[in-house]
């Protein structure tokens, strides 16, 4: 305690135990200097006394952390009258220790010192000691490290954060109001796993009924017929447990247009038995087949039936519609472009659009495998092949005010260099090349070289649009 005697007789004279004590006058202190001069001399004096302190030891050091948190509180009201060099050491001193030598409250106080200063990067303090405390923590460096995140830039694990229902109203970009964006947790991984058929196996009993609705449904010629045969493959599904193995053995895609809109319109598999994977085993069984092998325009009742289906669920049909029939590996064709562009524009939040083209386009393999049945799996590739529909899809996109990220953009730069001369004589690539530049200039001006490369070897009377929207006048 002795070495502490003339730090208690400062903060005894001091009017009271407050930072206005240390920076008003005092009857018992110089009035040459502020009270807080005299605190930072005795904070800074040595230790000689203590038998196993260092040379360099001062008696700040040797208090304990609530008097070191208040006596640097006292000192930072005060900090532009004080020496910056005494200031400086005094803080050193904290910042340099080794991790957990000082409490974080002493830390934040030494931090809060420097603020003070009118000039913080004299040398005095390493400049990463004030650095330091813009950075991430420790734990966020490491999570970021091994978890996939949610958003490129949002480095979370979504399977940990994400609670079991999602209902978020935010502001979005550009003042874009986010409404009731429903997610369900085990919707995504579980879509994953949609035509690997899991444990357990079908029971030869299960296998029979599903046998004979297959027949039902091939020879269903009403609407009560279908119904039935709905309700049937509902009851089958949950009580075999094992509803892609079921649906993949009925093969219900096999039936009419007219009997498909019936099934949609009354096979519901959202019960908990499903996993949450239900509405994607729906679409993947039932959309998704008649979508592949699309050449000309879709009955109305079908696609009726299937935006529904879409609205309600369109995170399911990202996964089990959009993905698989965009990675077809003929390419999308006119019919089928038809039908993804009312699926984006009717049923779509913009975040999951985005989350579409991120994914597609910079994500990861594994983030584009397609979900479908194991007969369907052969028509779907892994990467994409770029057509004039595939082009005018995401003219749509554009044209609803889709926010890309700067990847995306950066890919879409590159397919644009890639394609224009294959291309050169396509007007649907023009206009998607035209509104490509003209939604998204302030995110691709920087590759505006490359841009106007690309544009001079199209040969179309868009061209000229194109380049005035590359080269605008000052």
């Amino acid at each position: 305690m002795e070495p502490w005697l003339p730090l208690l007789r400062h903060l005894l004279a001091s009017p009271a135990p407050n930072a206005a004590a240390f920076s008003s006058s005092s009857n018992n202190c110089s009035s040459s200097a502020p009270p807080a001069a005299g605190l930072l001399r005795i904070l800074l004096s040595p230790v000689p006394t203590l038998p196993a302190s260092e040379p360099t030891t001062v008696l700040f050091q040797t208090l304990p952390p609530l008097l070191q948190s208040q006596a640097l509180s006292f000192l930072s009201s005060s900090a532009p009258l004080l020496d910056p060099i005494q200031v400086r050491s005094l803080a050193s001193r904290v910042l340099s220790a080794p991790p957990g030598r000082y409490h974080f409250w002493v830390r934040q106080g030494a931090r809060h010192l420097l603020d003070g200063l009118p000039d913080k990067d004299a040398p005095g303090v390493p400049w990463e000691f004030i650095q330091e405390f813009h950075e991430p923590p420790p734990w966020l460096k490491e999570e970021a490290a091994r978890a996939r995140p949610v958003l490129p830039w949002l480095p979370l694990d979504c399977r940990n954060m994400m609670p079991s229902r999602v209902r978020t109203v935010a502001d979005g970009l550009d003042g874009v109001r986010l409404e009731s964006l429903d997610l369900e947790q085990d919707e995504f991984p579980a879509m994953q796993e949609v035509g690997c058929p899991p444990a357990p196996p079908l029971g030869d009993s299960v296998v029979r009924r599903a046998q004979a609705l297959q027949k039902e449904i091939e020879l269903a010629d009403s609407v009560l017929d279908a119904q039935q045969v709905a309700k049937d493959l509902h009851d089958l599904c949950l009580e075999s447990g094992n509803a892609e193995a079921v649906l993949s053995l009925v093969q219900p895609w096999e039936a009419d247009d007219d009997t498909v809109r019936v099934l949609l319109s009354h096979l519901v598999l959202e019960e908990d038995g499903m996993r949450g994977k239900g509405p994607a085993l729906v679409l993947c069984s039932l959309v998704l087949p008649k979508l592949l092998g699309l050449q000309r325009a879709a009955s109305s009742g079908l696609v009726s039936a299937a935006l529904d289906v879409c609205k309600r669920h369109p995170a399911a049909a990202l996964e089990a519609v959009l993905f698989p029939l965009v990675l077809r590996k003929e390419g999308l064709n006119v019919p089928q472009c038809d039908v993804l562009t009312r699926i984006v524009k009717d049923c779509m939040h913009p975040l999951h659009v985005t989350a579409f083209c991120h994914r597609l386009l910079s994500g990861e393999e594994e983030e584009r495998r397609p979900v479908c049945m194991p007969q369907h799996r052969e028509n779907i590739g892994a990467d994409l092949v770029w057509t004039e529909s595939l082009f005018v899809l995401f003219n749509g996109i554009l044209n609803q005010d889709i926010r890309l990220t700067p990847s995306t953009i950066e890919k879409l730069v590159s397919i644009i260099d890639r394609m224009a001369m294959k291309l050169r004589k396509s007007l649907k690539f023009g206009n998607f090349f035209l509104c490509f530049v003209s939604k998204c200039w302030q995110e691709c001006k920087i590759h505006r070289l490359l841009l106007e490369r690309a544009a001079e070897t199209t040969d179309t009377f868009l061209t000229k649009a194109i380049l005035a929207k590359l080269r605008p006048t000052s």
